[in-house]
């Protein structure tokens, strides 16, 4: 606000921030330029000038997006919340170990990161990209370009709508809300982070976006091949260069997609490793397609056929990168997706990229189309080449076919846009919808890759290789037909069509390592596919056996009816209901709840696992640690993770399920705390009470219910409550209470405790299970050790160093000052000047006290 000179502000590193976006910005466009000149002027005496101002463009806008990244890390580890980045993403609760989450959990973050890789990628390139470094960099640098515009956050235009481009990380709070509280100089002391969502807090959040994001960066470079030798008319030079960057692309990308799932299955618990999440979907369609370009690749390079198509393949992978990208960010997928990015301004700007780029790759292909070699003479049916590209062509038909179901709510936007009565289409049971054509192409590409792997390029000698060819195959089919039998009796396949697809994994499987013993024979270059295909087969073979094996072992629906409120067959039939240290028969185990623990958001509990024989003896015992992560507000969970216990053979997970209100609400649990009618009964130290609990059953009438007997044994200004963390300002006290039942030698020792935190007071009461009985103090329990300072009637008395007094009975002696003073209500501060009195009070017994 205007005319207020705000206190504790640090604006320091967002200047530097913001300078260095500009830096950034402008740098990559100069380095773009100036890789577009080299190519077009290559082999001319400008090409060399021009390269060296484009290589130092391209490490000017590096080191500027370095300084970004280094700016916003430094922001959050100190907890700068007058930045509305931090203030949305970090909070003082929030793990350090977290703080990566935390950068790449927004979308501006995000960018950074994905720069952050094409900034490595580039460097790599400079080094090793030879003659096709100024084609291929001048592609990196124009991405750059428009990636870096979408966290420049600079309004154009002019009057009271101007158009924003881009996302600043780096603007102070204030800029971007308009509250009362920045009517306050000191507002920064107010203000507190929201934090890291509790489901994201979780170790795969650290490792698997930058993984993905790798892949996803990866990507551009057989890209900028592509139009490098579309550009350059190249055509065939550019197959070889490409390959490895492919090679590299389809991995990285590949193991963040497979990271994606484990999490799943690990985490999640969203119905294992693969929902069809449109965010899954739109990873793996631009991998199904670089797959196939990777293929044609292989063609191309070894017969000259499918140049063209490696182009298309490669081109269509980054744009469809892209457009996920505009999936993911645009808000489009907000009701579709559980971790879609919401709609935040840039959709005009994520159009323009995904135009930009789909018209230069377009409009290059079809400029040189024609110049592109393409042999008249057909493959042969039997070369491999031929089977080849016809297992590219299911691979672009898969990934058309996820593309068009997830992009269904694009669609029904457009439709809507022309006709606002359009209701659109939904996917309601996405698994089956894609499972229903999916599986078909599983199949066919199982089938290929256990059969192409035999063919030769150009069906070499075929007359002669035919019977080899067909030995090896038919071993292959014959050992695949046994195994998936003696499988089965291990995996309940029930329905035909997962037998055939358990088959062509498996056929997949024995096929390429048969290729692998007869004929790669250590040649790491043809062993490399034959792996490839090898762990397709074992990959579907775990998809089956994880999907079709799955079984609740926690099924008890006799024991569990009625208790479980408003629970129908499938949840009875699915869960168990666990009291705490009372063993519950699971499966083939013995199931205790022993404990659990609260650590800020997060409640870990502790189940104990036994496997016992017929004679009862214990086999096998351990504990499993499954989690629930509460909303910052504690009336909600944010997710539960499973723990597991892995076998061989099988993993046996557990989760919660689902909590108690009491539990899962903490809202509710002081609700329902508020609303207990406690009795209020006043103990002296040490002393037995016996109290008669009597409820009324008319007027005048009283029925006796229970007997206690009540002993207080001492204050506690130290105490321990499993719901209690002690904080620096806090001012505990609880009272060491013992509780019998009449008839009954058991003693029940408990601590109800009460915090005085600042001006709020918090009471811990504890409940005794067995007794049905519920134990809390009074916030008058304070006035046994602290007396009200309202009651004290002080006197005022004036002494100098040394001298003594006497006030009713107890000597008062001034000893001397003290400037380090140390008392339980003060705390230093930078800037403090503090002094206390150190005084010595005797007794009339002459006992001493300081």
């Amino acid at each position: 606000m205007d005319g207020i000179e705000y206190i504790g502000e640090h604006l320091l590193p967002g200047r530097i921030g913001q300078a260095a976006i500009m830096l950034s910005f402008v740098a990559a466009i100069l380095s773009a330029l100036a890789y577009f000149f080299a190519t077009q002027r290559r082999n001319s005496l400008e090409e060399k000038s021009w390269l060296q101002l484009g290589r130092g463009a391209y490490l000017l806008h590096g080191i500027s997006i370095f300084a970004v990244i280094g700016t916003i890390f430094y922001i959050m580890i100190n907890q700068y919340y007058e930045y509305q980045y931090v203030q949305a993403h970090v909070s003082e609760d929030l793990p350090m170990k977290y703080i990566f989450s935390a950068f790449w959990e927004g979308q501006e973050g995000s960018f950074l990161l994905w720069m952050f890789w094409h900034i490595v990628l580039g460097i790599v390139l400079i080094g090793t990209a030879k003659k096709w470094e100024a084609p291929v960099m001048a592609t990196v640098a124009l991405v750059q370009v428009f990636i870096t515009s979408m966290i420049l956050g600079v309004y154009i235009g002019f009057g009271d709508d101007p158009f924003r481009l881009g996302s600043n990380p780096l603007l102070l709070l204030r800029d971007t809300v308009d509250a009362p509280i920045f009517a306050k100089a000191d507002y920064v002391n107010l203000i507190k982070g929201t934090g890291l969502n509790p489901l994201l807090q979780n170790y795969w959040m650290t490792i698997h976006p930058p993984t993905l994001f790798l892949g996803f960066a990866s990507t551009v470079v057989p890209f900028g091949f592509a139009v490098g030798g579309l550009w350059t008319g190249e055509h065939k030079a550019w197959l070889k260069p490409a390959l490895p960057w492919a090679l590299f692309s389809g991995a990285i990308l590949g193991t963040g997609i497979l990271m994606g799932g484990a999490w799943a299955y690990e985490a999640l618990s969203f119905g294992g490793y693969w929902a069809w999440d449109p965010v899954e979907n739109m990873s793996l369609v631009p991998w199904l397609i670089l797959i196939a370009g990777i293929h044609t690749n292989l063609i191309a390079k070894n017969t000259n056929y499918s140049i063209r198509s490696t182009y298309i393949y490669y081109l269509l992978t980054f744009i469809l990168i892209v457009y996920s990208t505009f999936l993911t960010r645009s808000g489009v997928l907000g009701d579709t997706s559980v971790h879609a990015f919401t709609e935040m301004g840039l959709e005009w700007q994520l159009v323009a990229f995904i135009t930009t780029f789909f018209l230069l790759g377009a409009g290059l292909l079809a400029f040189r189309y024609k110049q592109v070699p393409s042999p008249k003479k057909e493959e042969h049916v039997a070369s491999r080449e031929f089977w080849m590209f016809i297992g590219t062509l299911v691979l672009l038909f898969s990934g058309l076919i996820i593309a068009g179901s997830t992009s269904l709510p694009v669609y029904n936007k457009i439709m809507k846009f022309f006709d606002p009565a359009f209701e659109g289409r939904v996917i309601t049971e996405p698994i089956a919808h894609y499972n229903k054509y999916q599986i078909w192409i599983a199949v066919f590409i199982g089938l290929l890759t256990g059969t192409a792997q035999f063919l030769r390029y150009k069906a070499f000698n075929w007359s002669k290789f035919a019977k080899r060819f067909g030995l090896h195959v038919g071993i292959a089919f014959v050992a695949a037909l046994g195994l998936t039998y003696l499988t089965s009796l291990w995996i309940e396949v029930q329905a035909w069509q997962y037998a055939l697809l358990l088959f062509t994994g498996i056929f997949a499987a024995v096929a390429n390592l048969d290729y692998l013993v007869a004929f790669a024979k250590g040649n790491v270059k043809a062993a490399g596919s034959a792996v490839a295909h090898l762990g397709f087969g074992l990959m579907i073979l775990g998809i089956i056996a994880s999907g079709l094996n799955k079984r609740f072992i926690s099924s008890n629906p006799f024991v569990m009816d009625g208790l479980i409120e408003g629970a129908d067959e499938e949840r009875l039939k699915n869960n168990i209901l666990l009291f705490k240290n009372t063993p519950m028969i699971m499966g083939d185990y013995e199931v205790t709840y022993v404990s659990d623990t609260l650590d800020v958001f997060t409640r870990t509990y502790t189940v104990n696992y036994k496997r016992k024989d017929k004679q009862g003896n214990t086999t096998e015992e351990f504990n499993l640690f499954p989690n629930v992560l509460y909303e910052k507000t504690f009336t909600k969970i944010a997710a539960s993770n499973p723990s597991t216990k892995r076998y061989a053979d099988r993993d046996v997970f557990t989760h919660i399920a689902s909590l108690p209100n009491v539990e899962m609400d903490f809202e509710y649990r002081q609700q329902r705390e508020d609303s207990l009618q406690y009795r209020r009964i006043e103990l002296e130290e040490g002393k037995w009470q016996t109290l008669i609990d009597t409820v009324p059953i008319k007027d005048r009438d009283t029925f006796v219910l229970r007997n206690y007997q009540l002993r207080f044994k001492e204050l506690a200004t130290n105490p321990k409550h499993p719901d209690y963390k002690p904080e620096n300002e806090d001012l505990p006290l609880g009272a060491v209470i013992q509780i019998s039942r009449e008839k009954e030698d058991s003693i029940y020792t408990v601590t109800p405790m009460l915090n005085l935190q600042g001006q709020l007071m918090y009471n811990f009461p504890v409940q005794i299970n067995e007794l049905a009985t519920k134990v809390r103090l009074t916030p008058e329990a304070y006035d046994l050790i602290f007396t009200p300072e309202e009651t004290l009637d002080y006197q005022e008395v004036v002494l100098k160093q040394g001298e003594s007094t006497t006030i009713d009975g107890l000597t008062v002696n001034f000893q001397r000052f003290s400037r380090t003073p140390v008392h339980p209500g003060y705390q230093r501060e930078d800037g403090d000047i503090a002094v206390s009195a150190v005084l010595e009070v005797k007794d009339e017994q002459g006992e001493a006290y300081t």
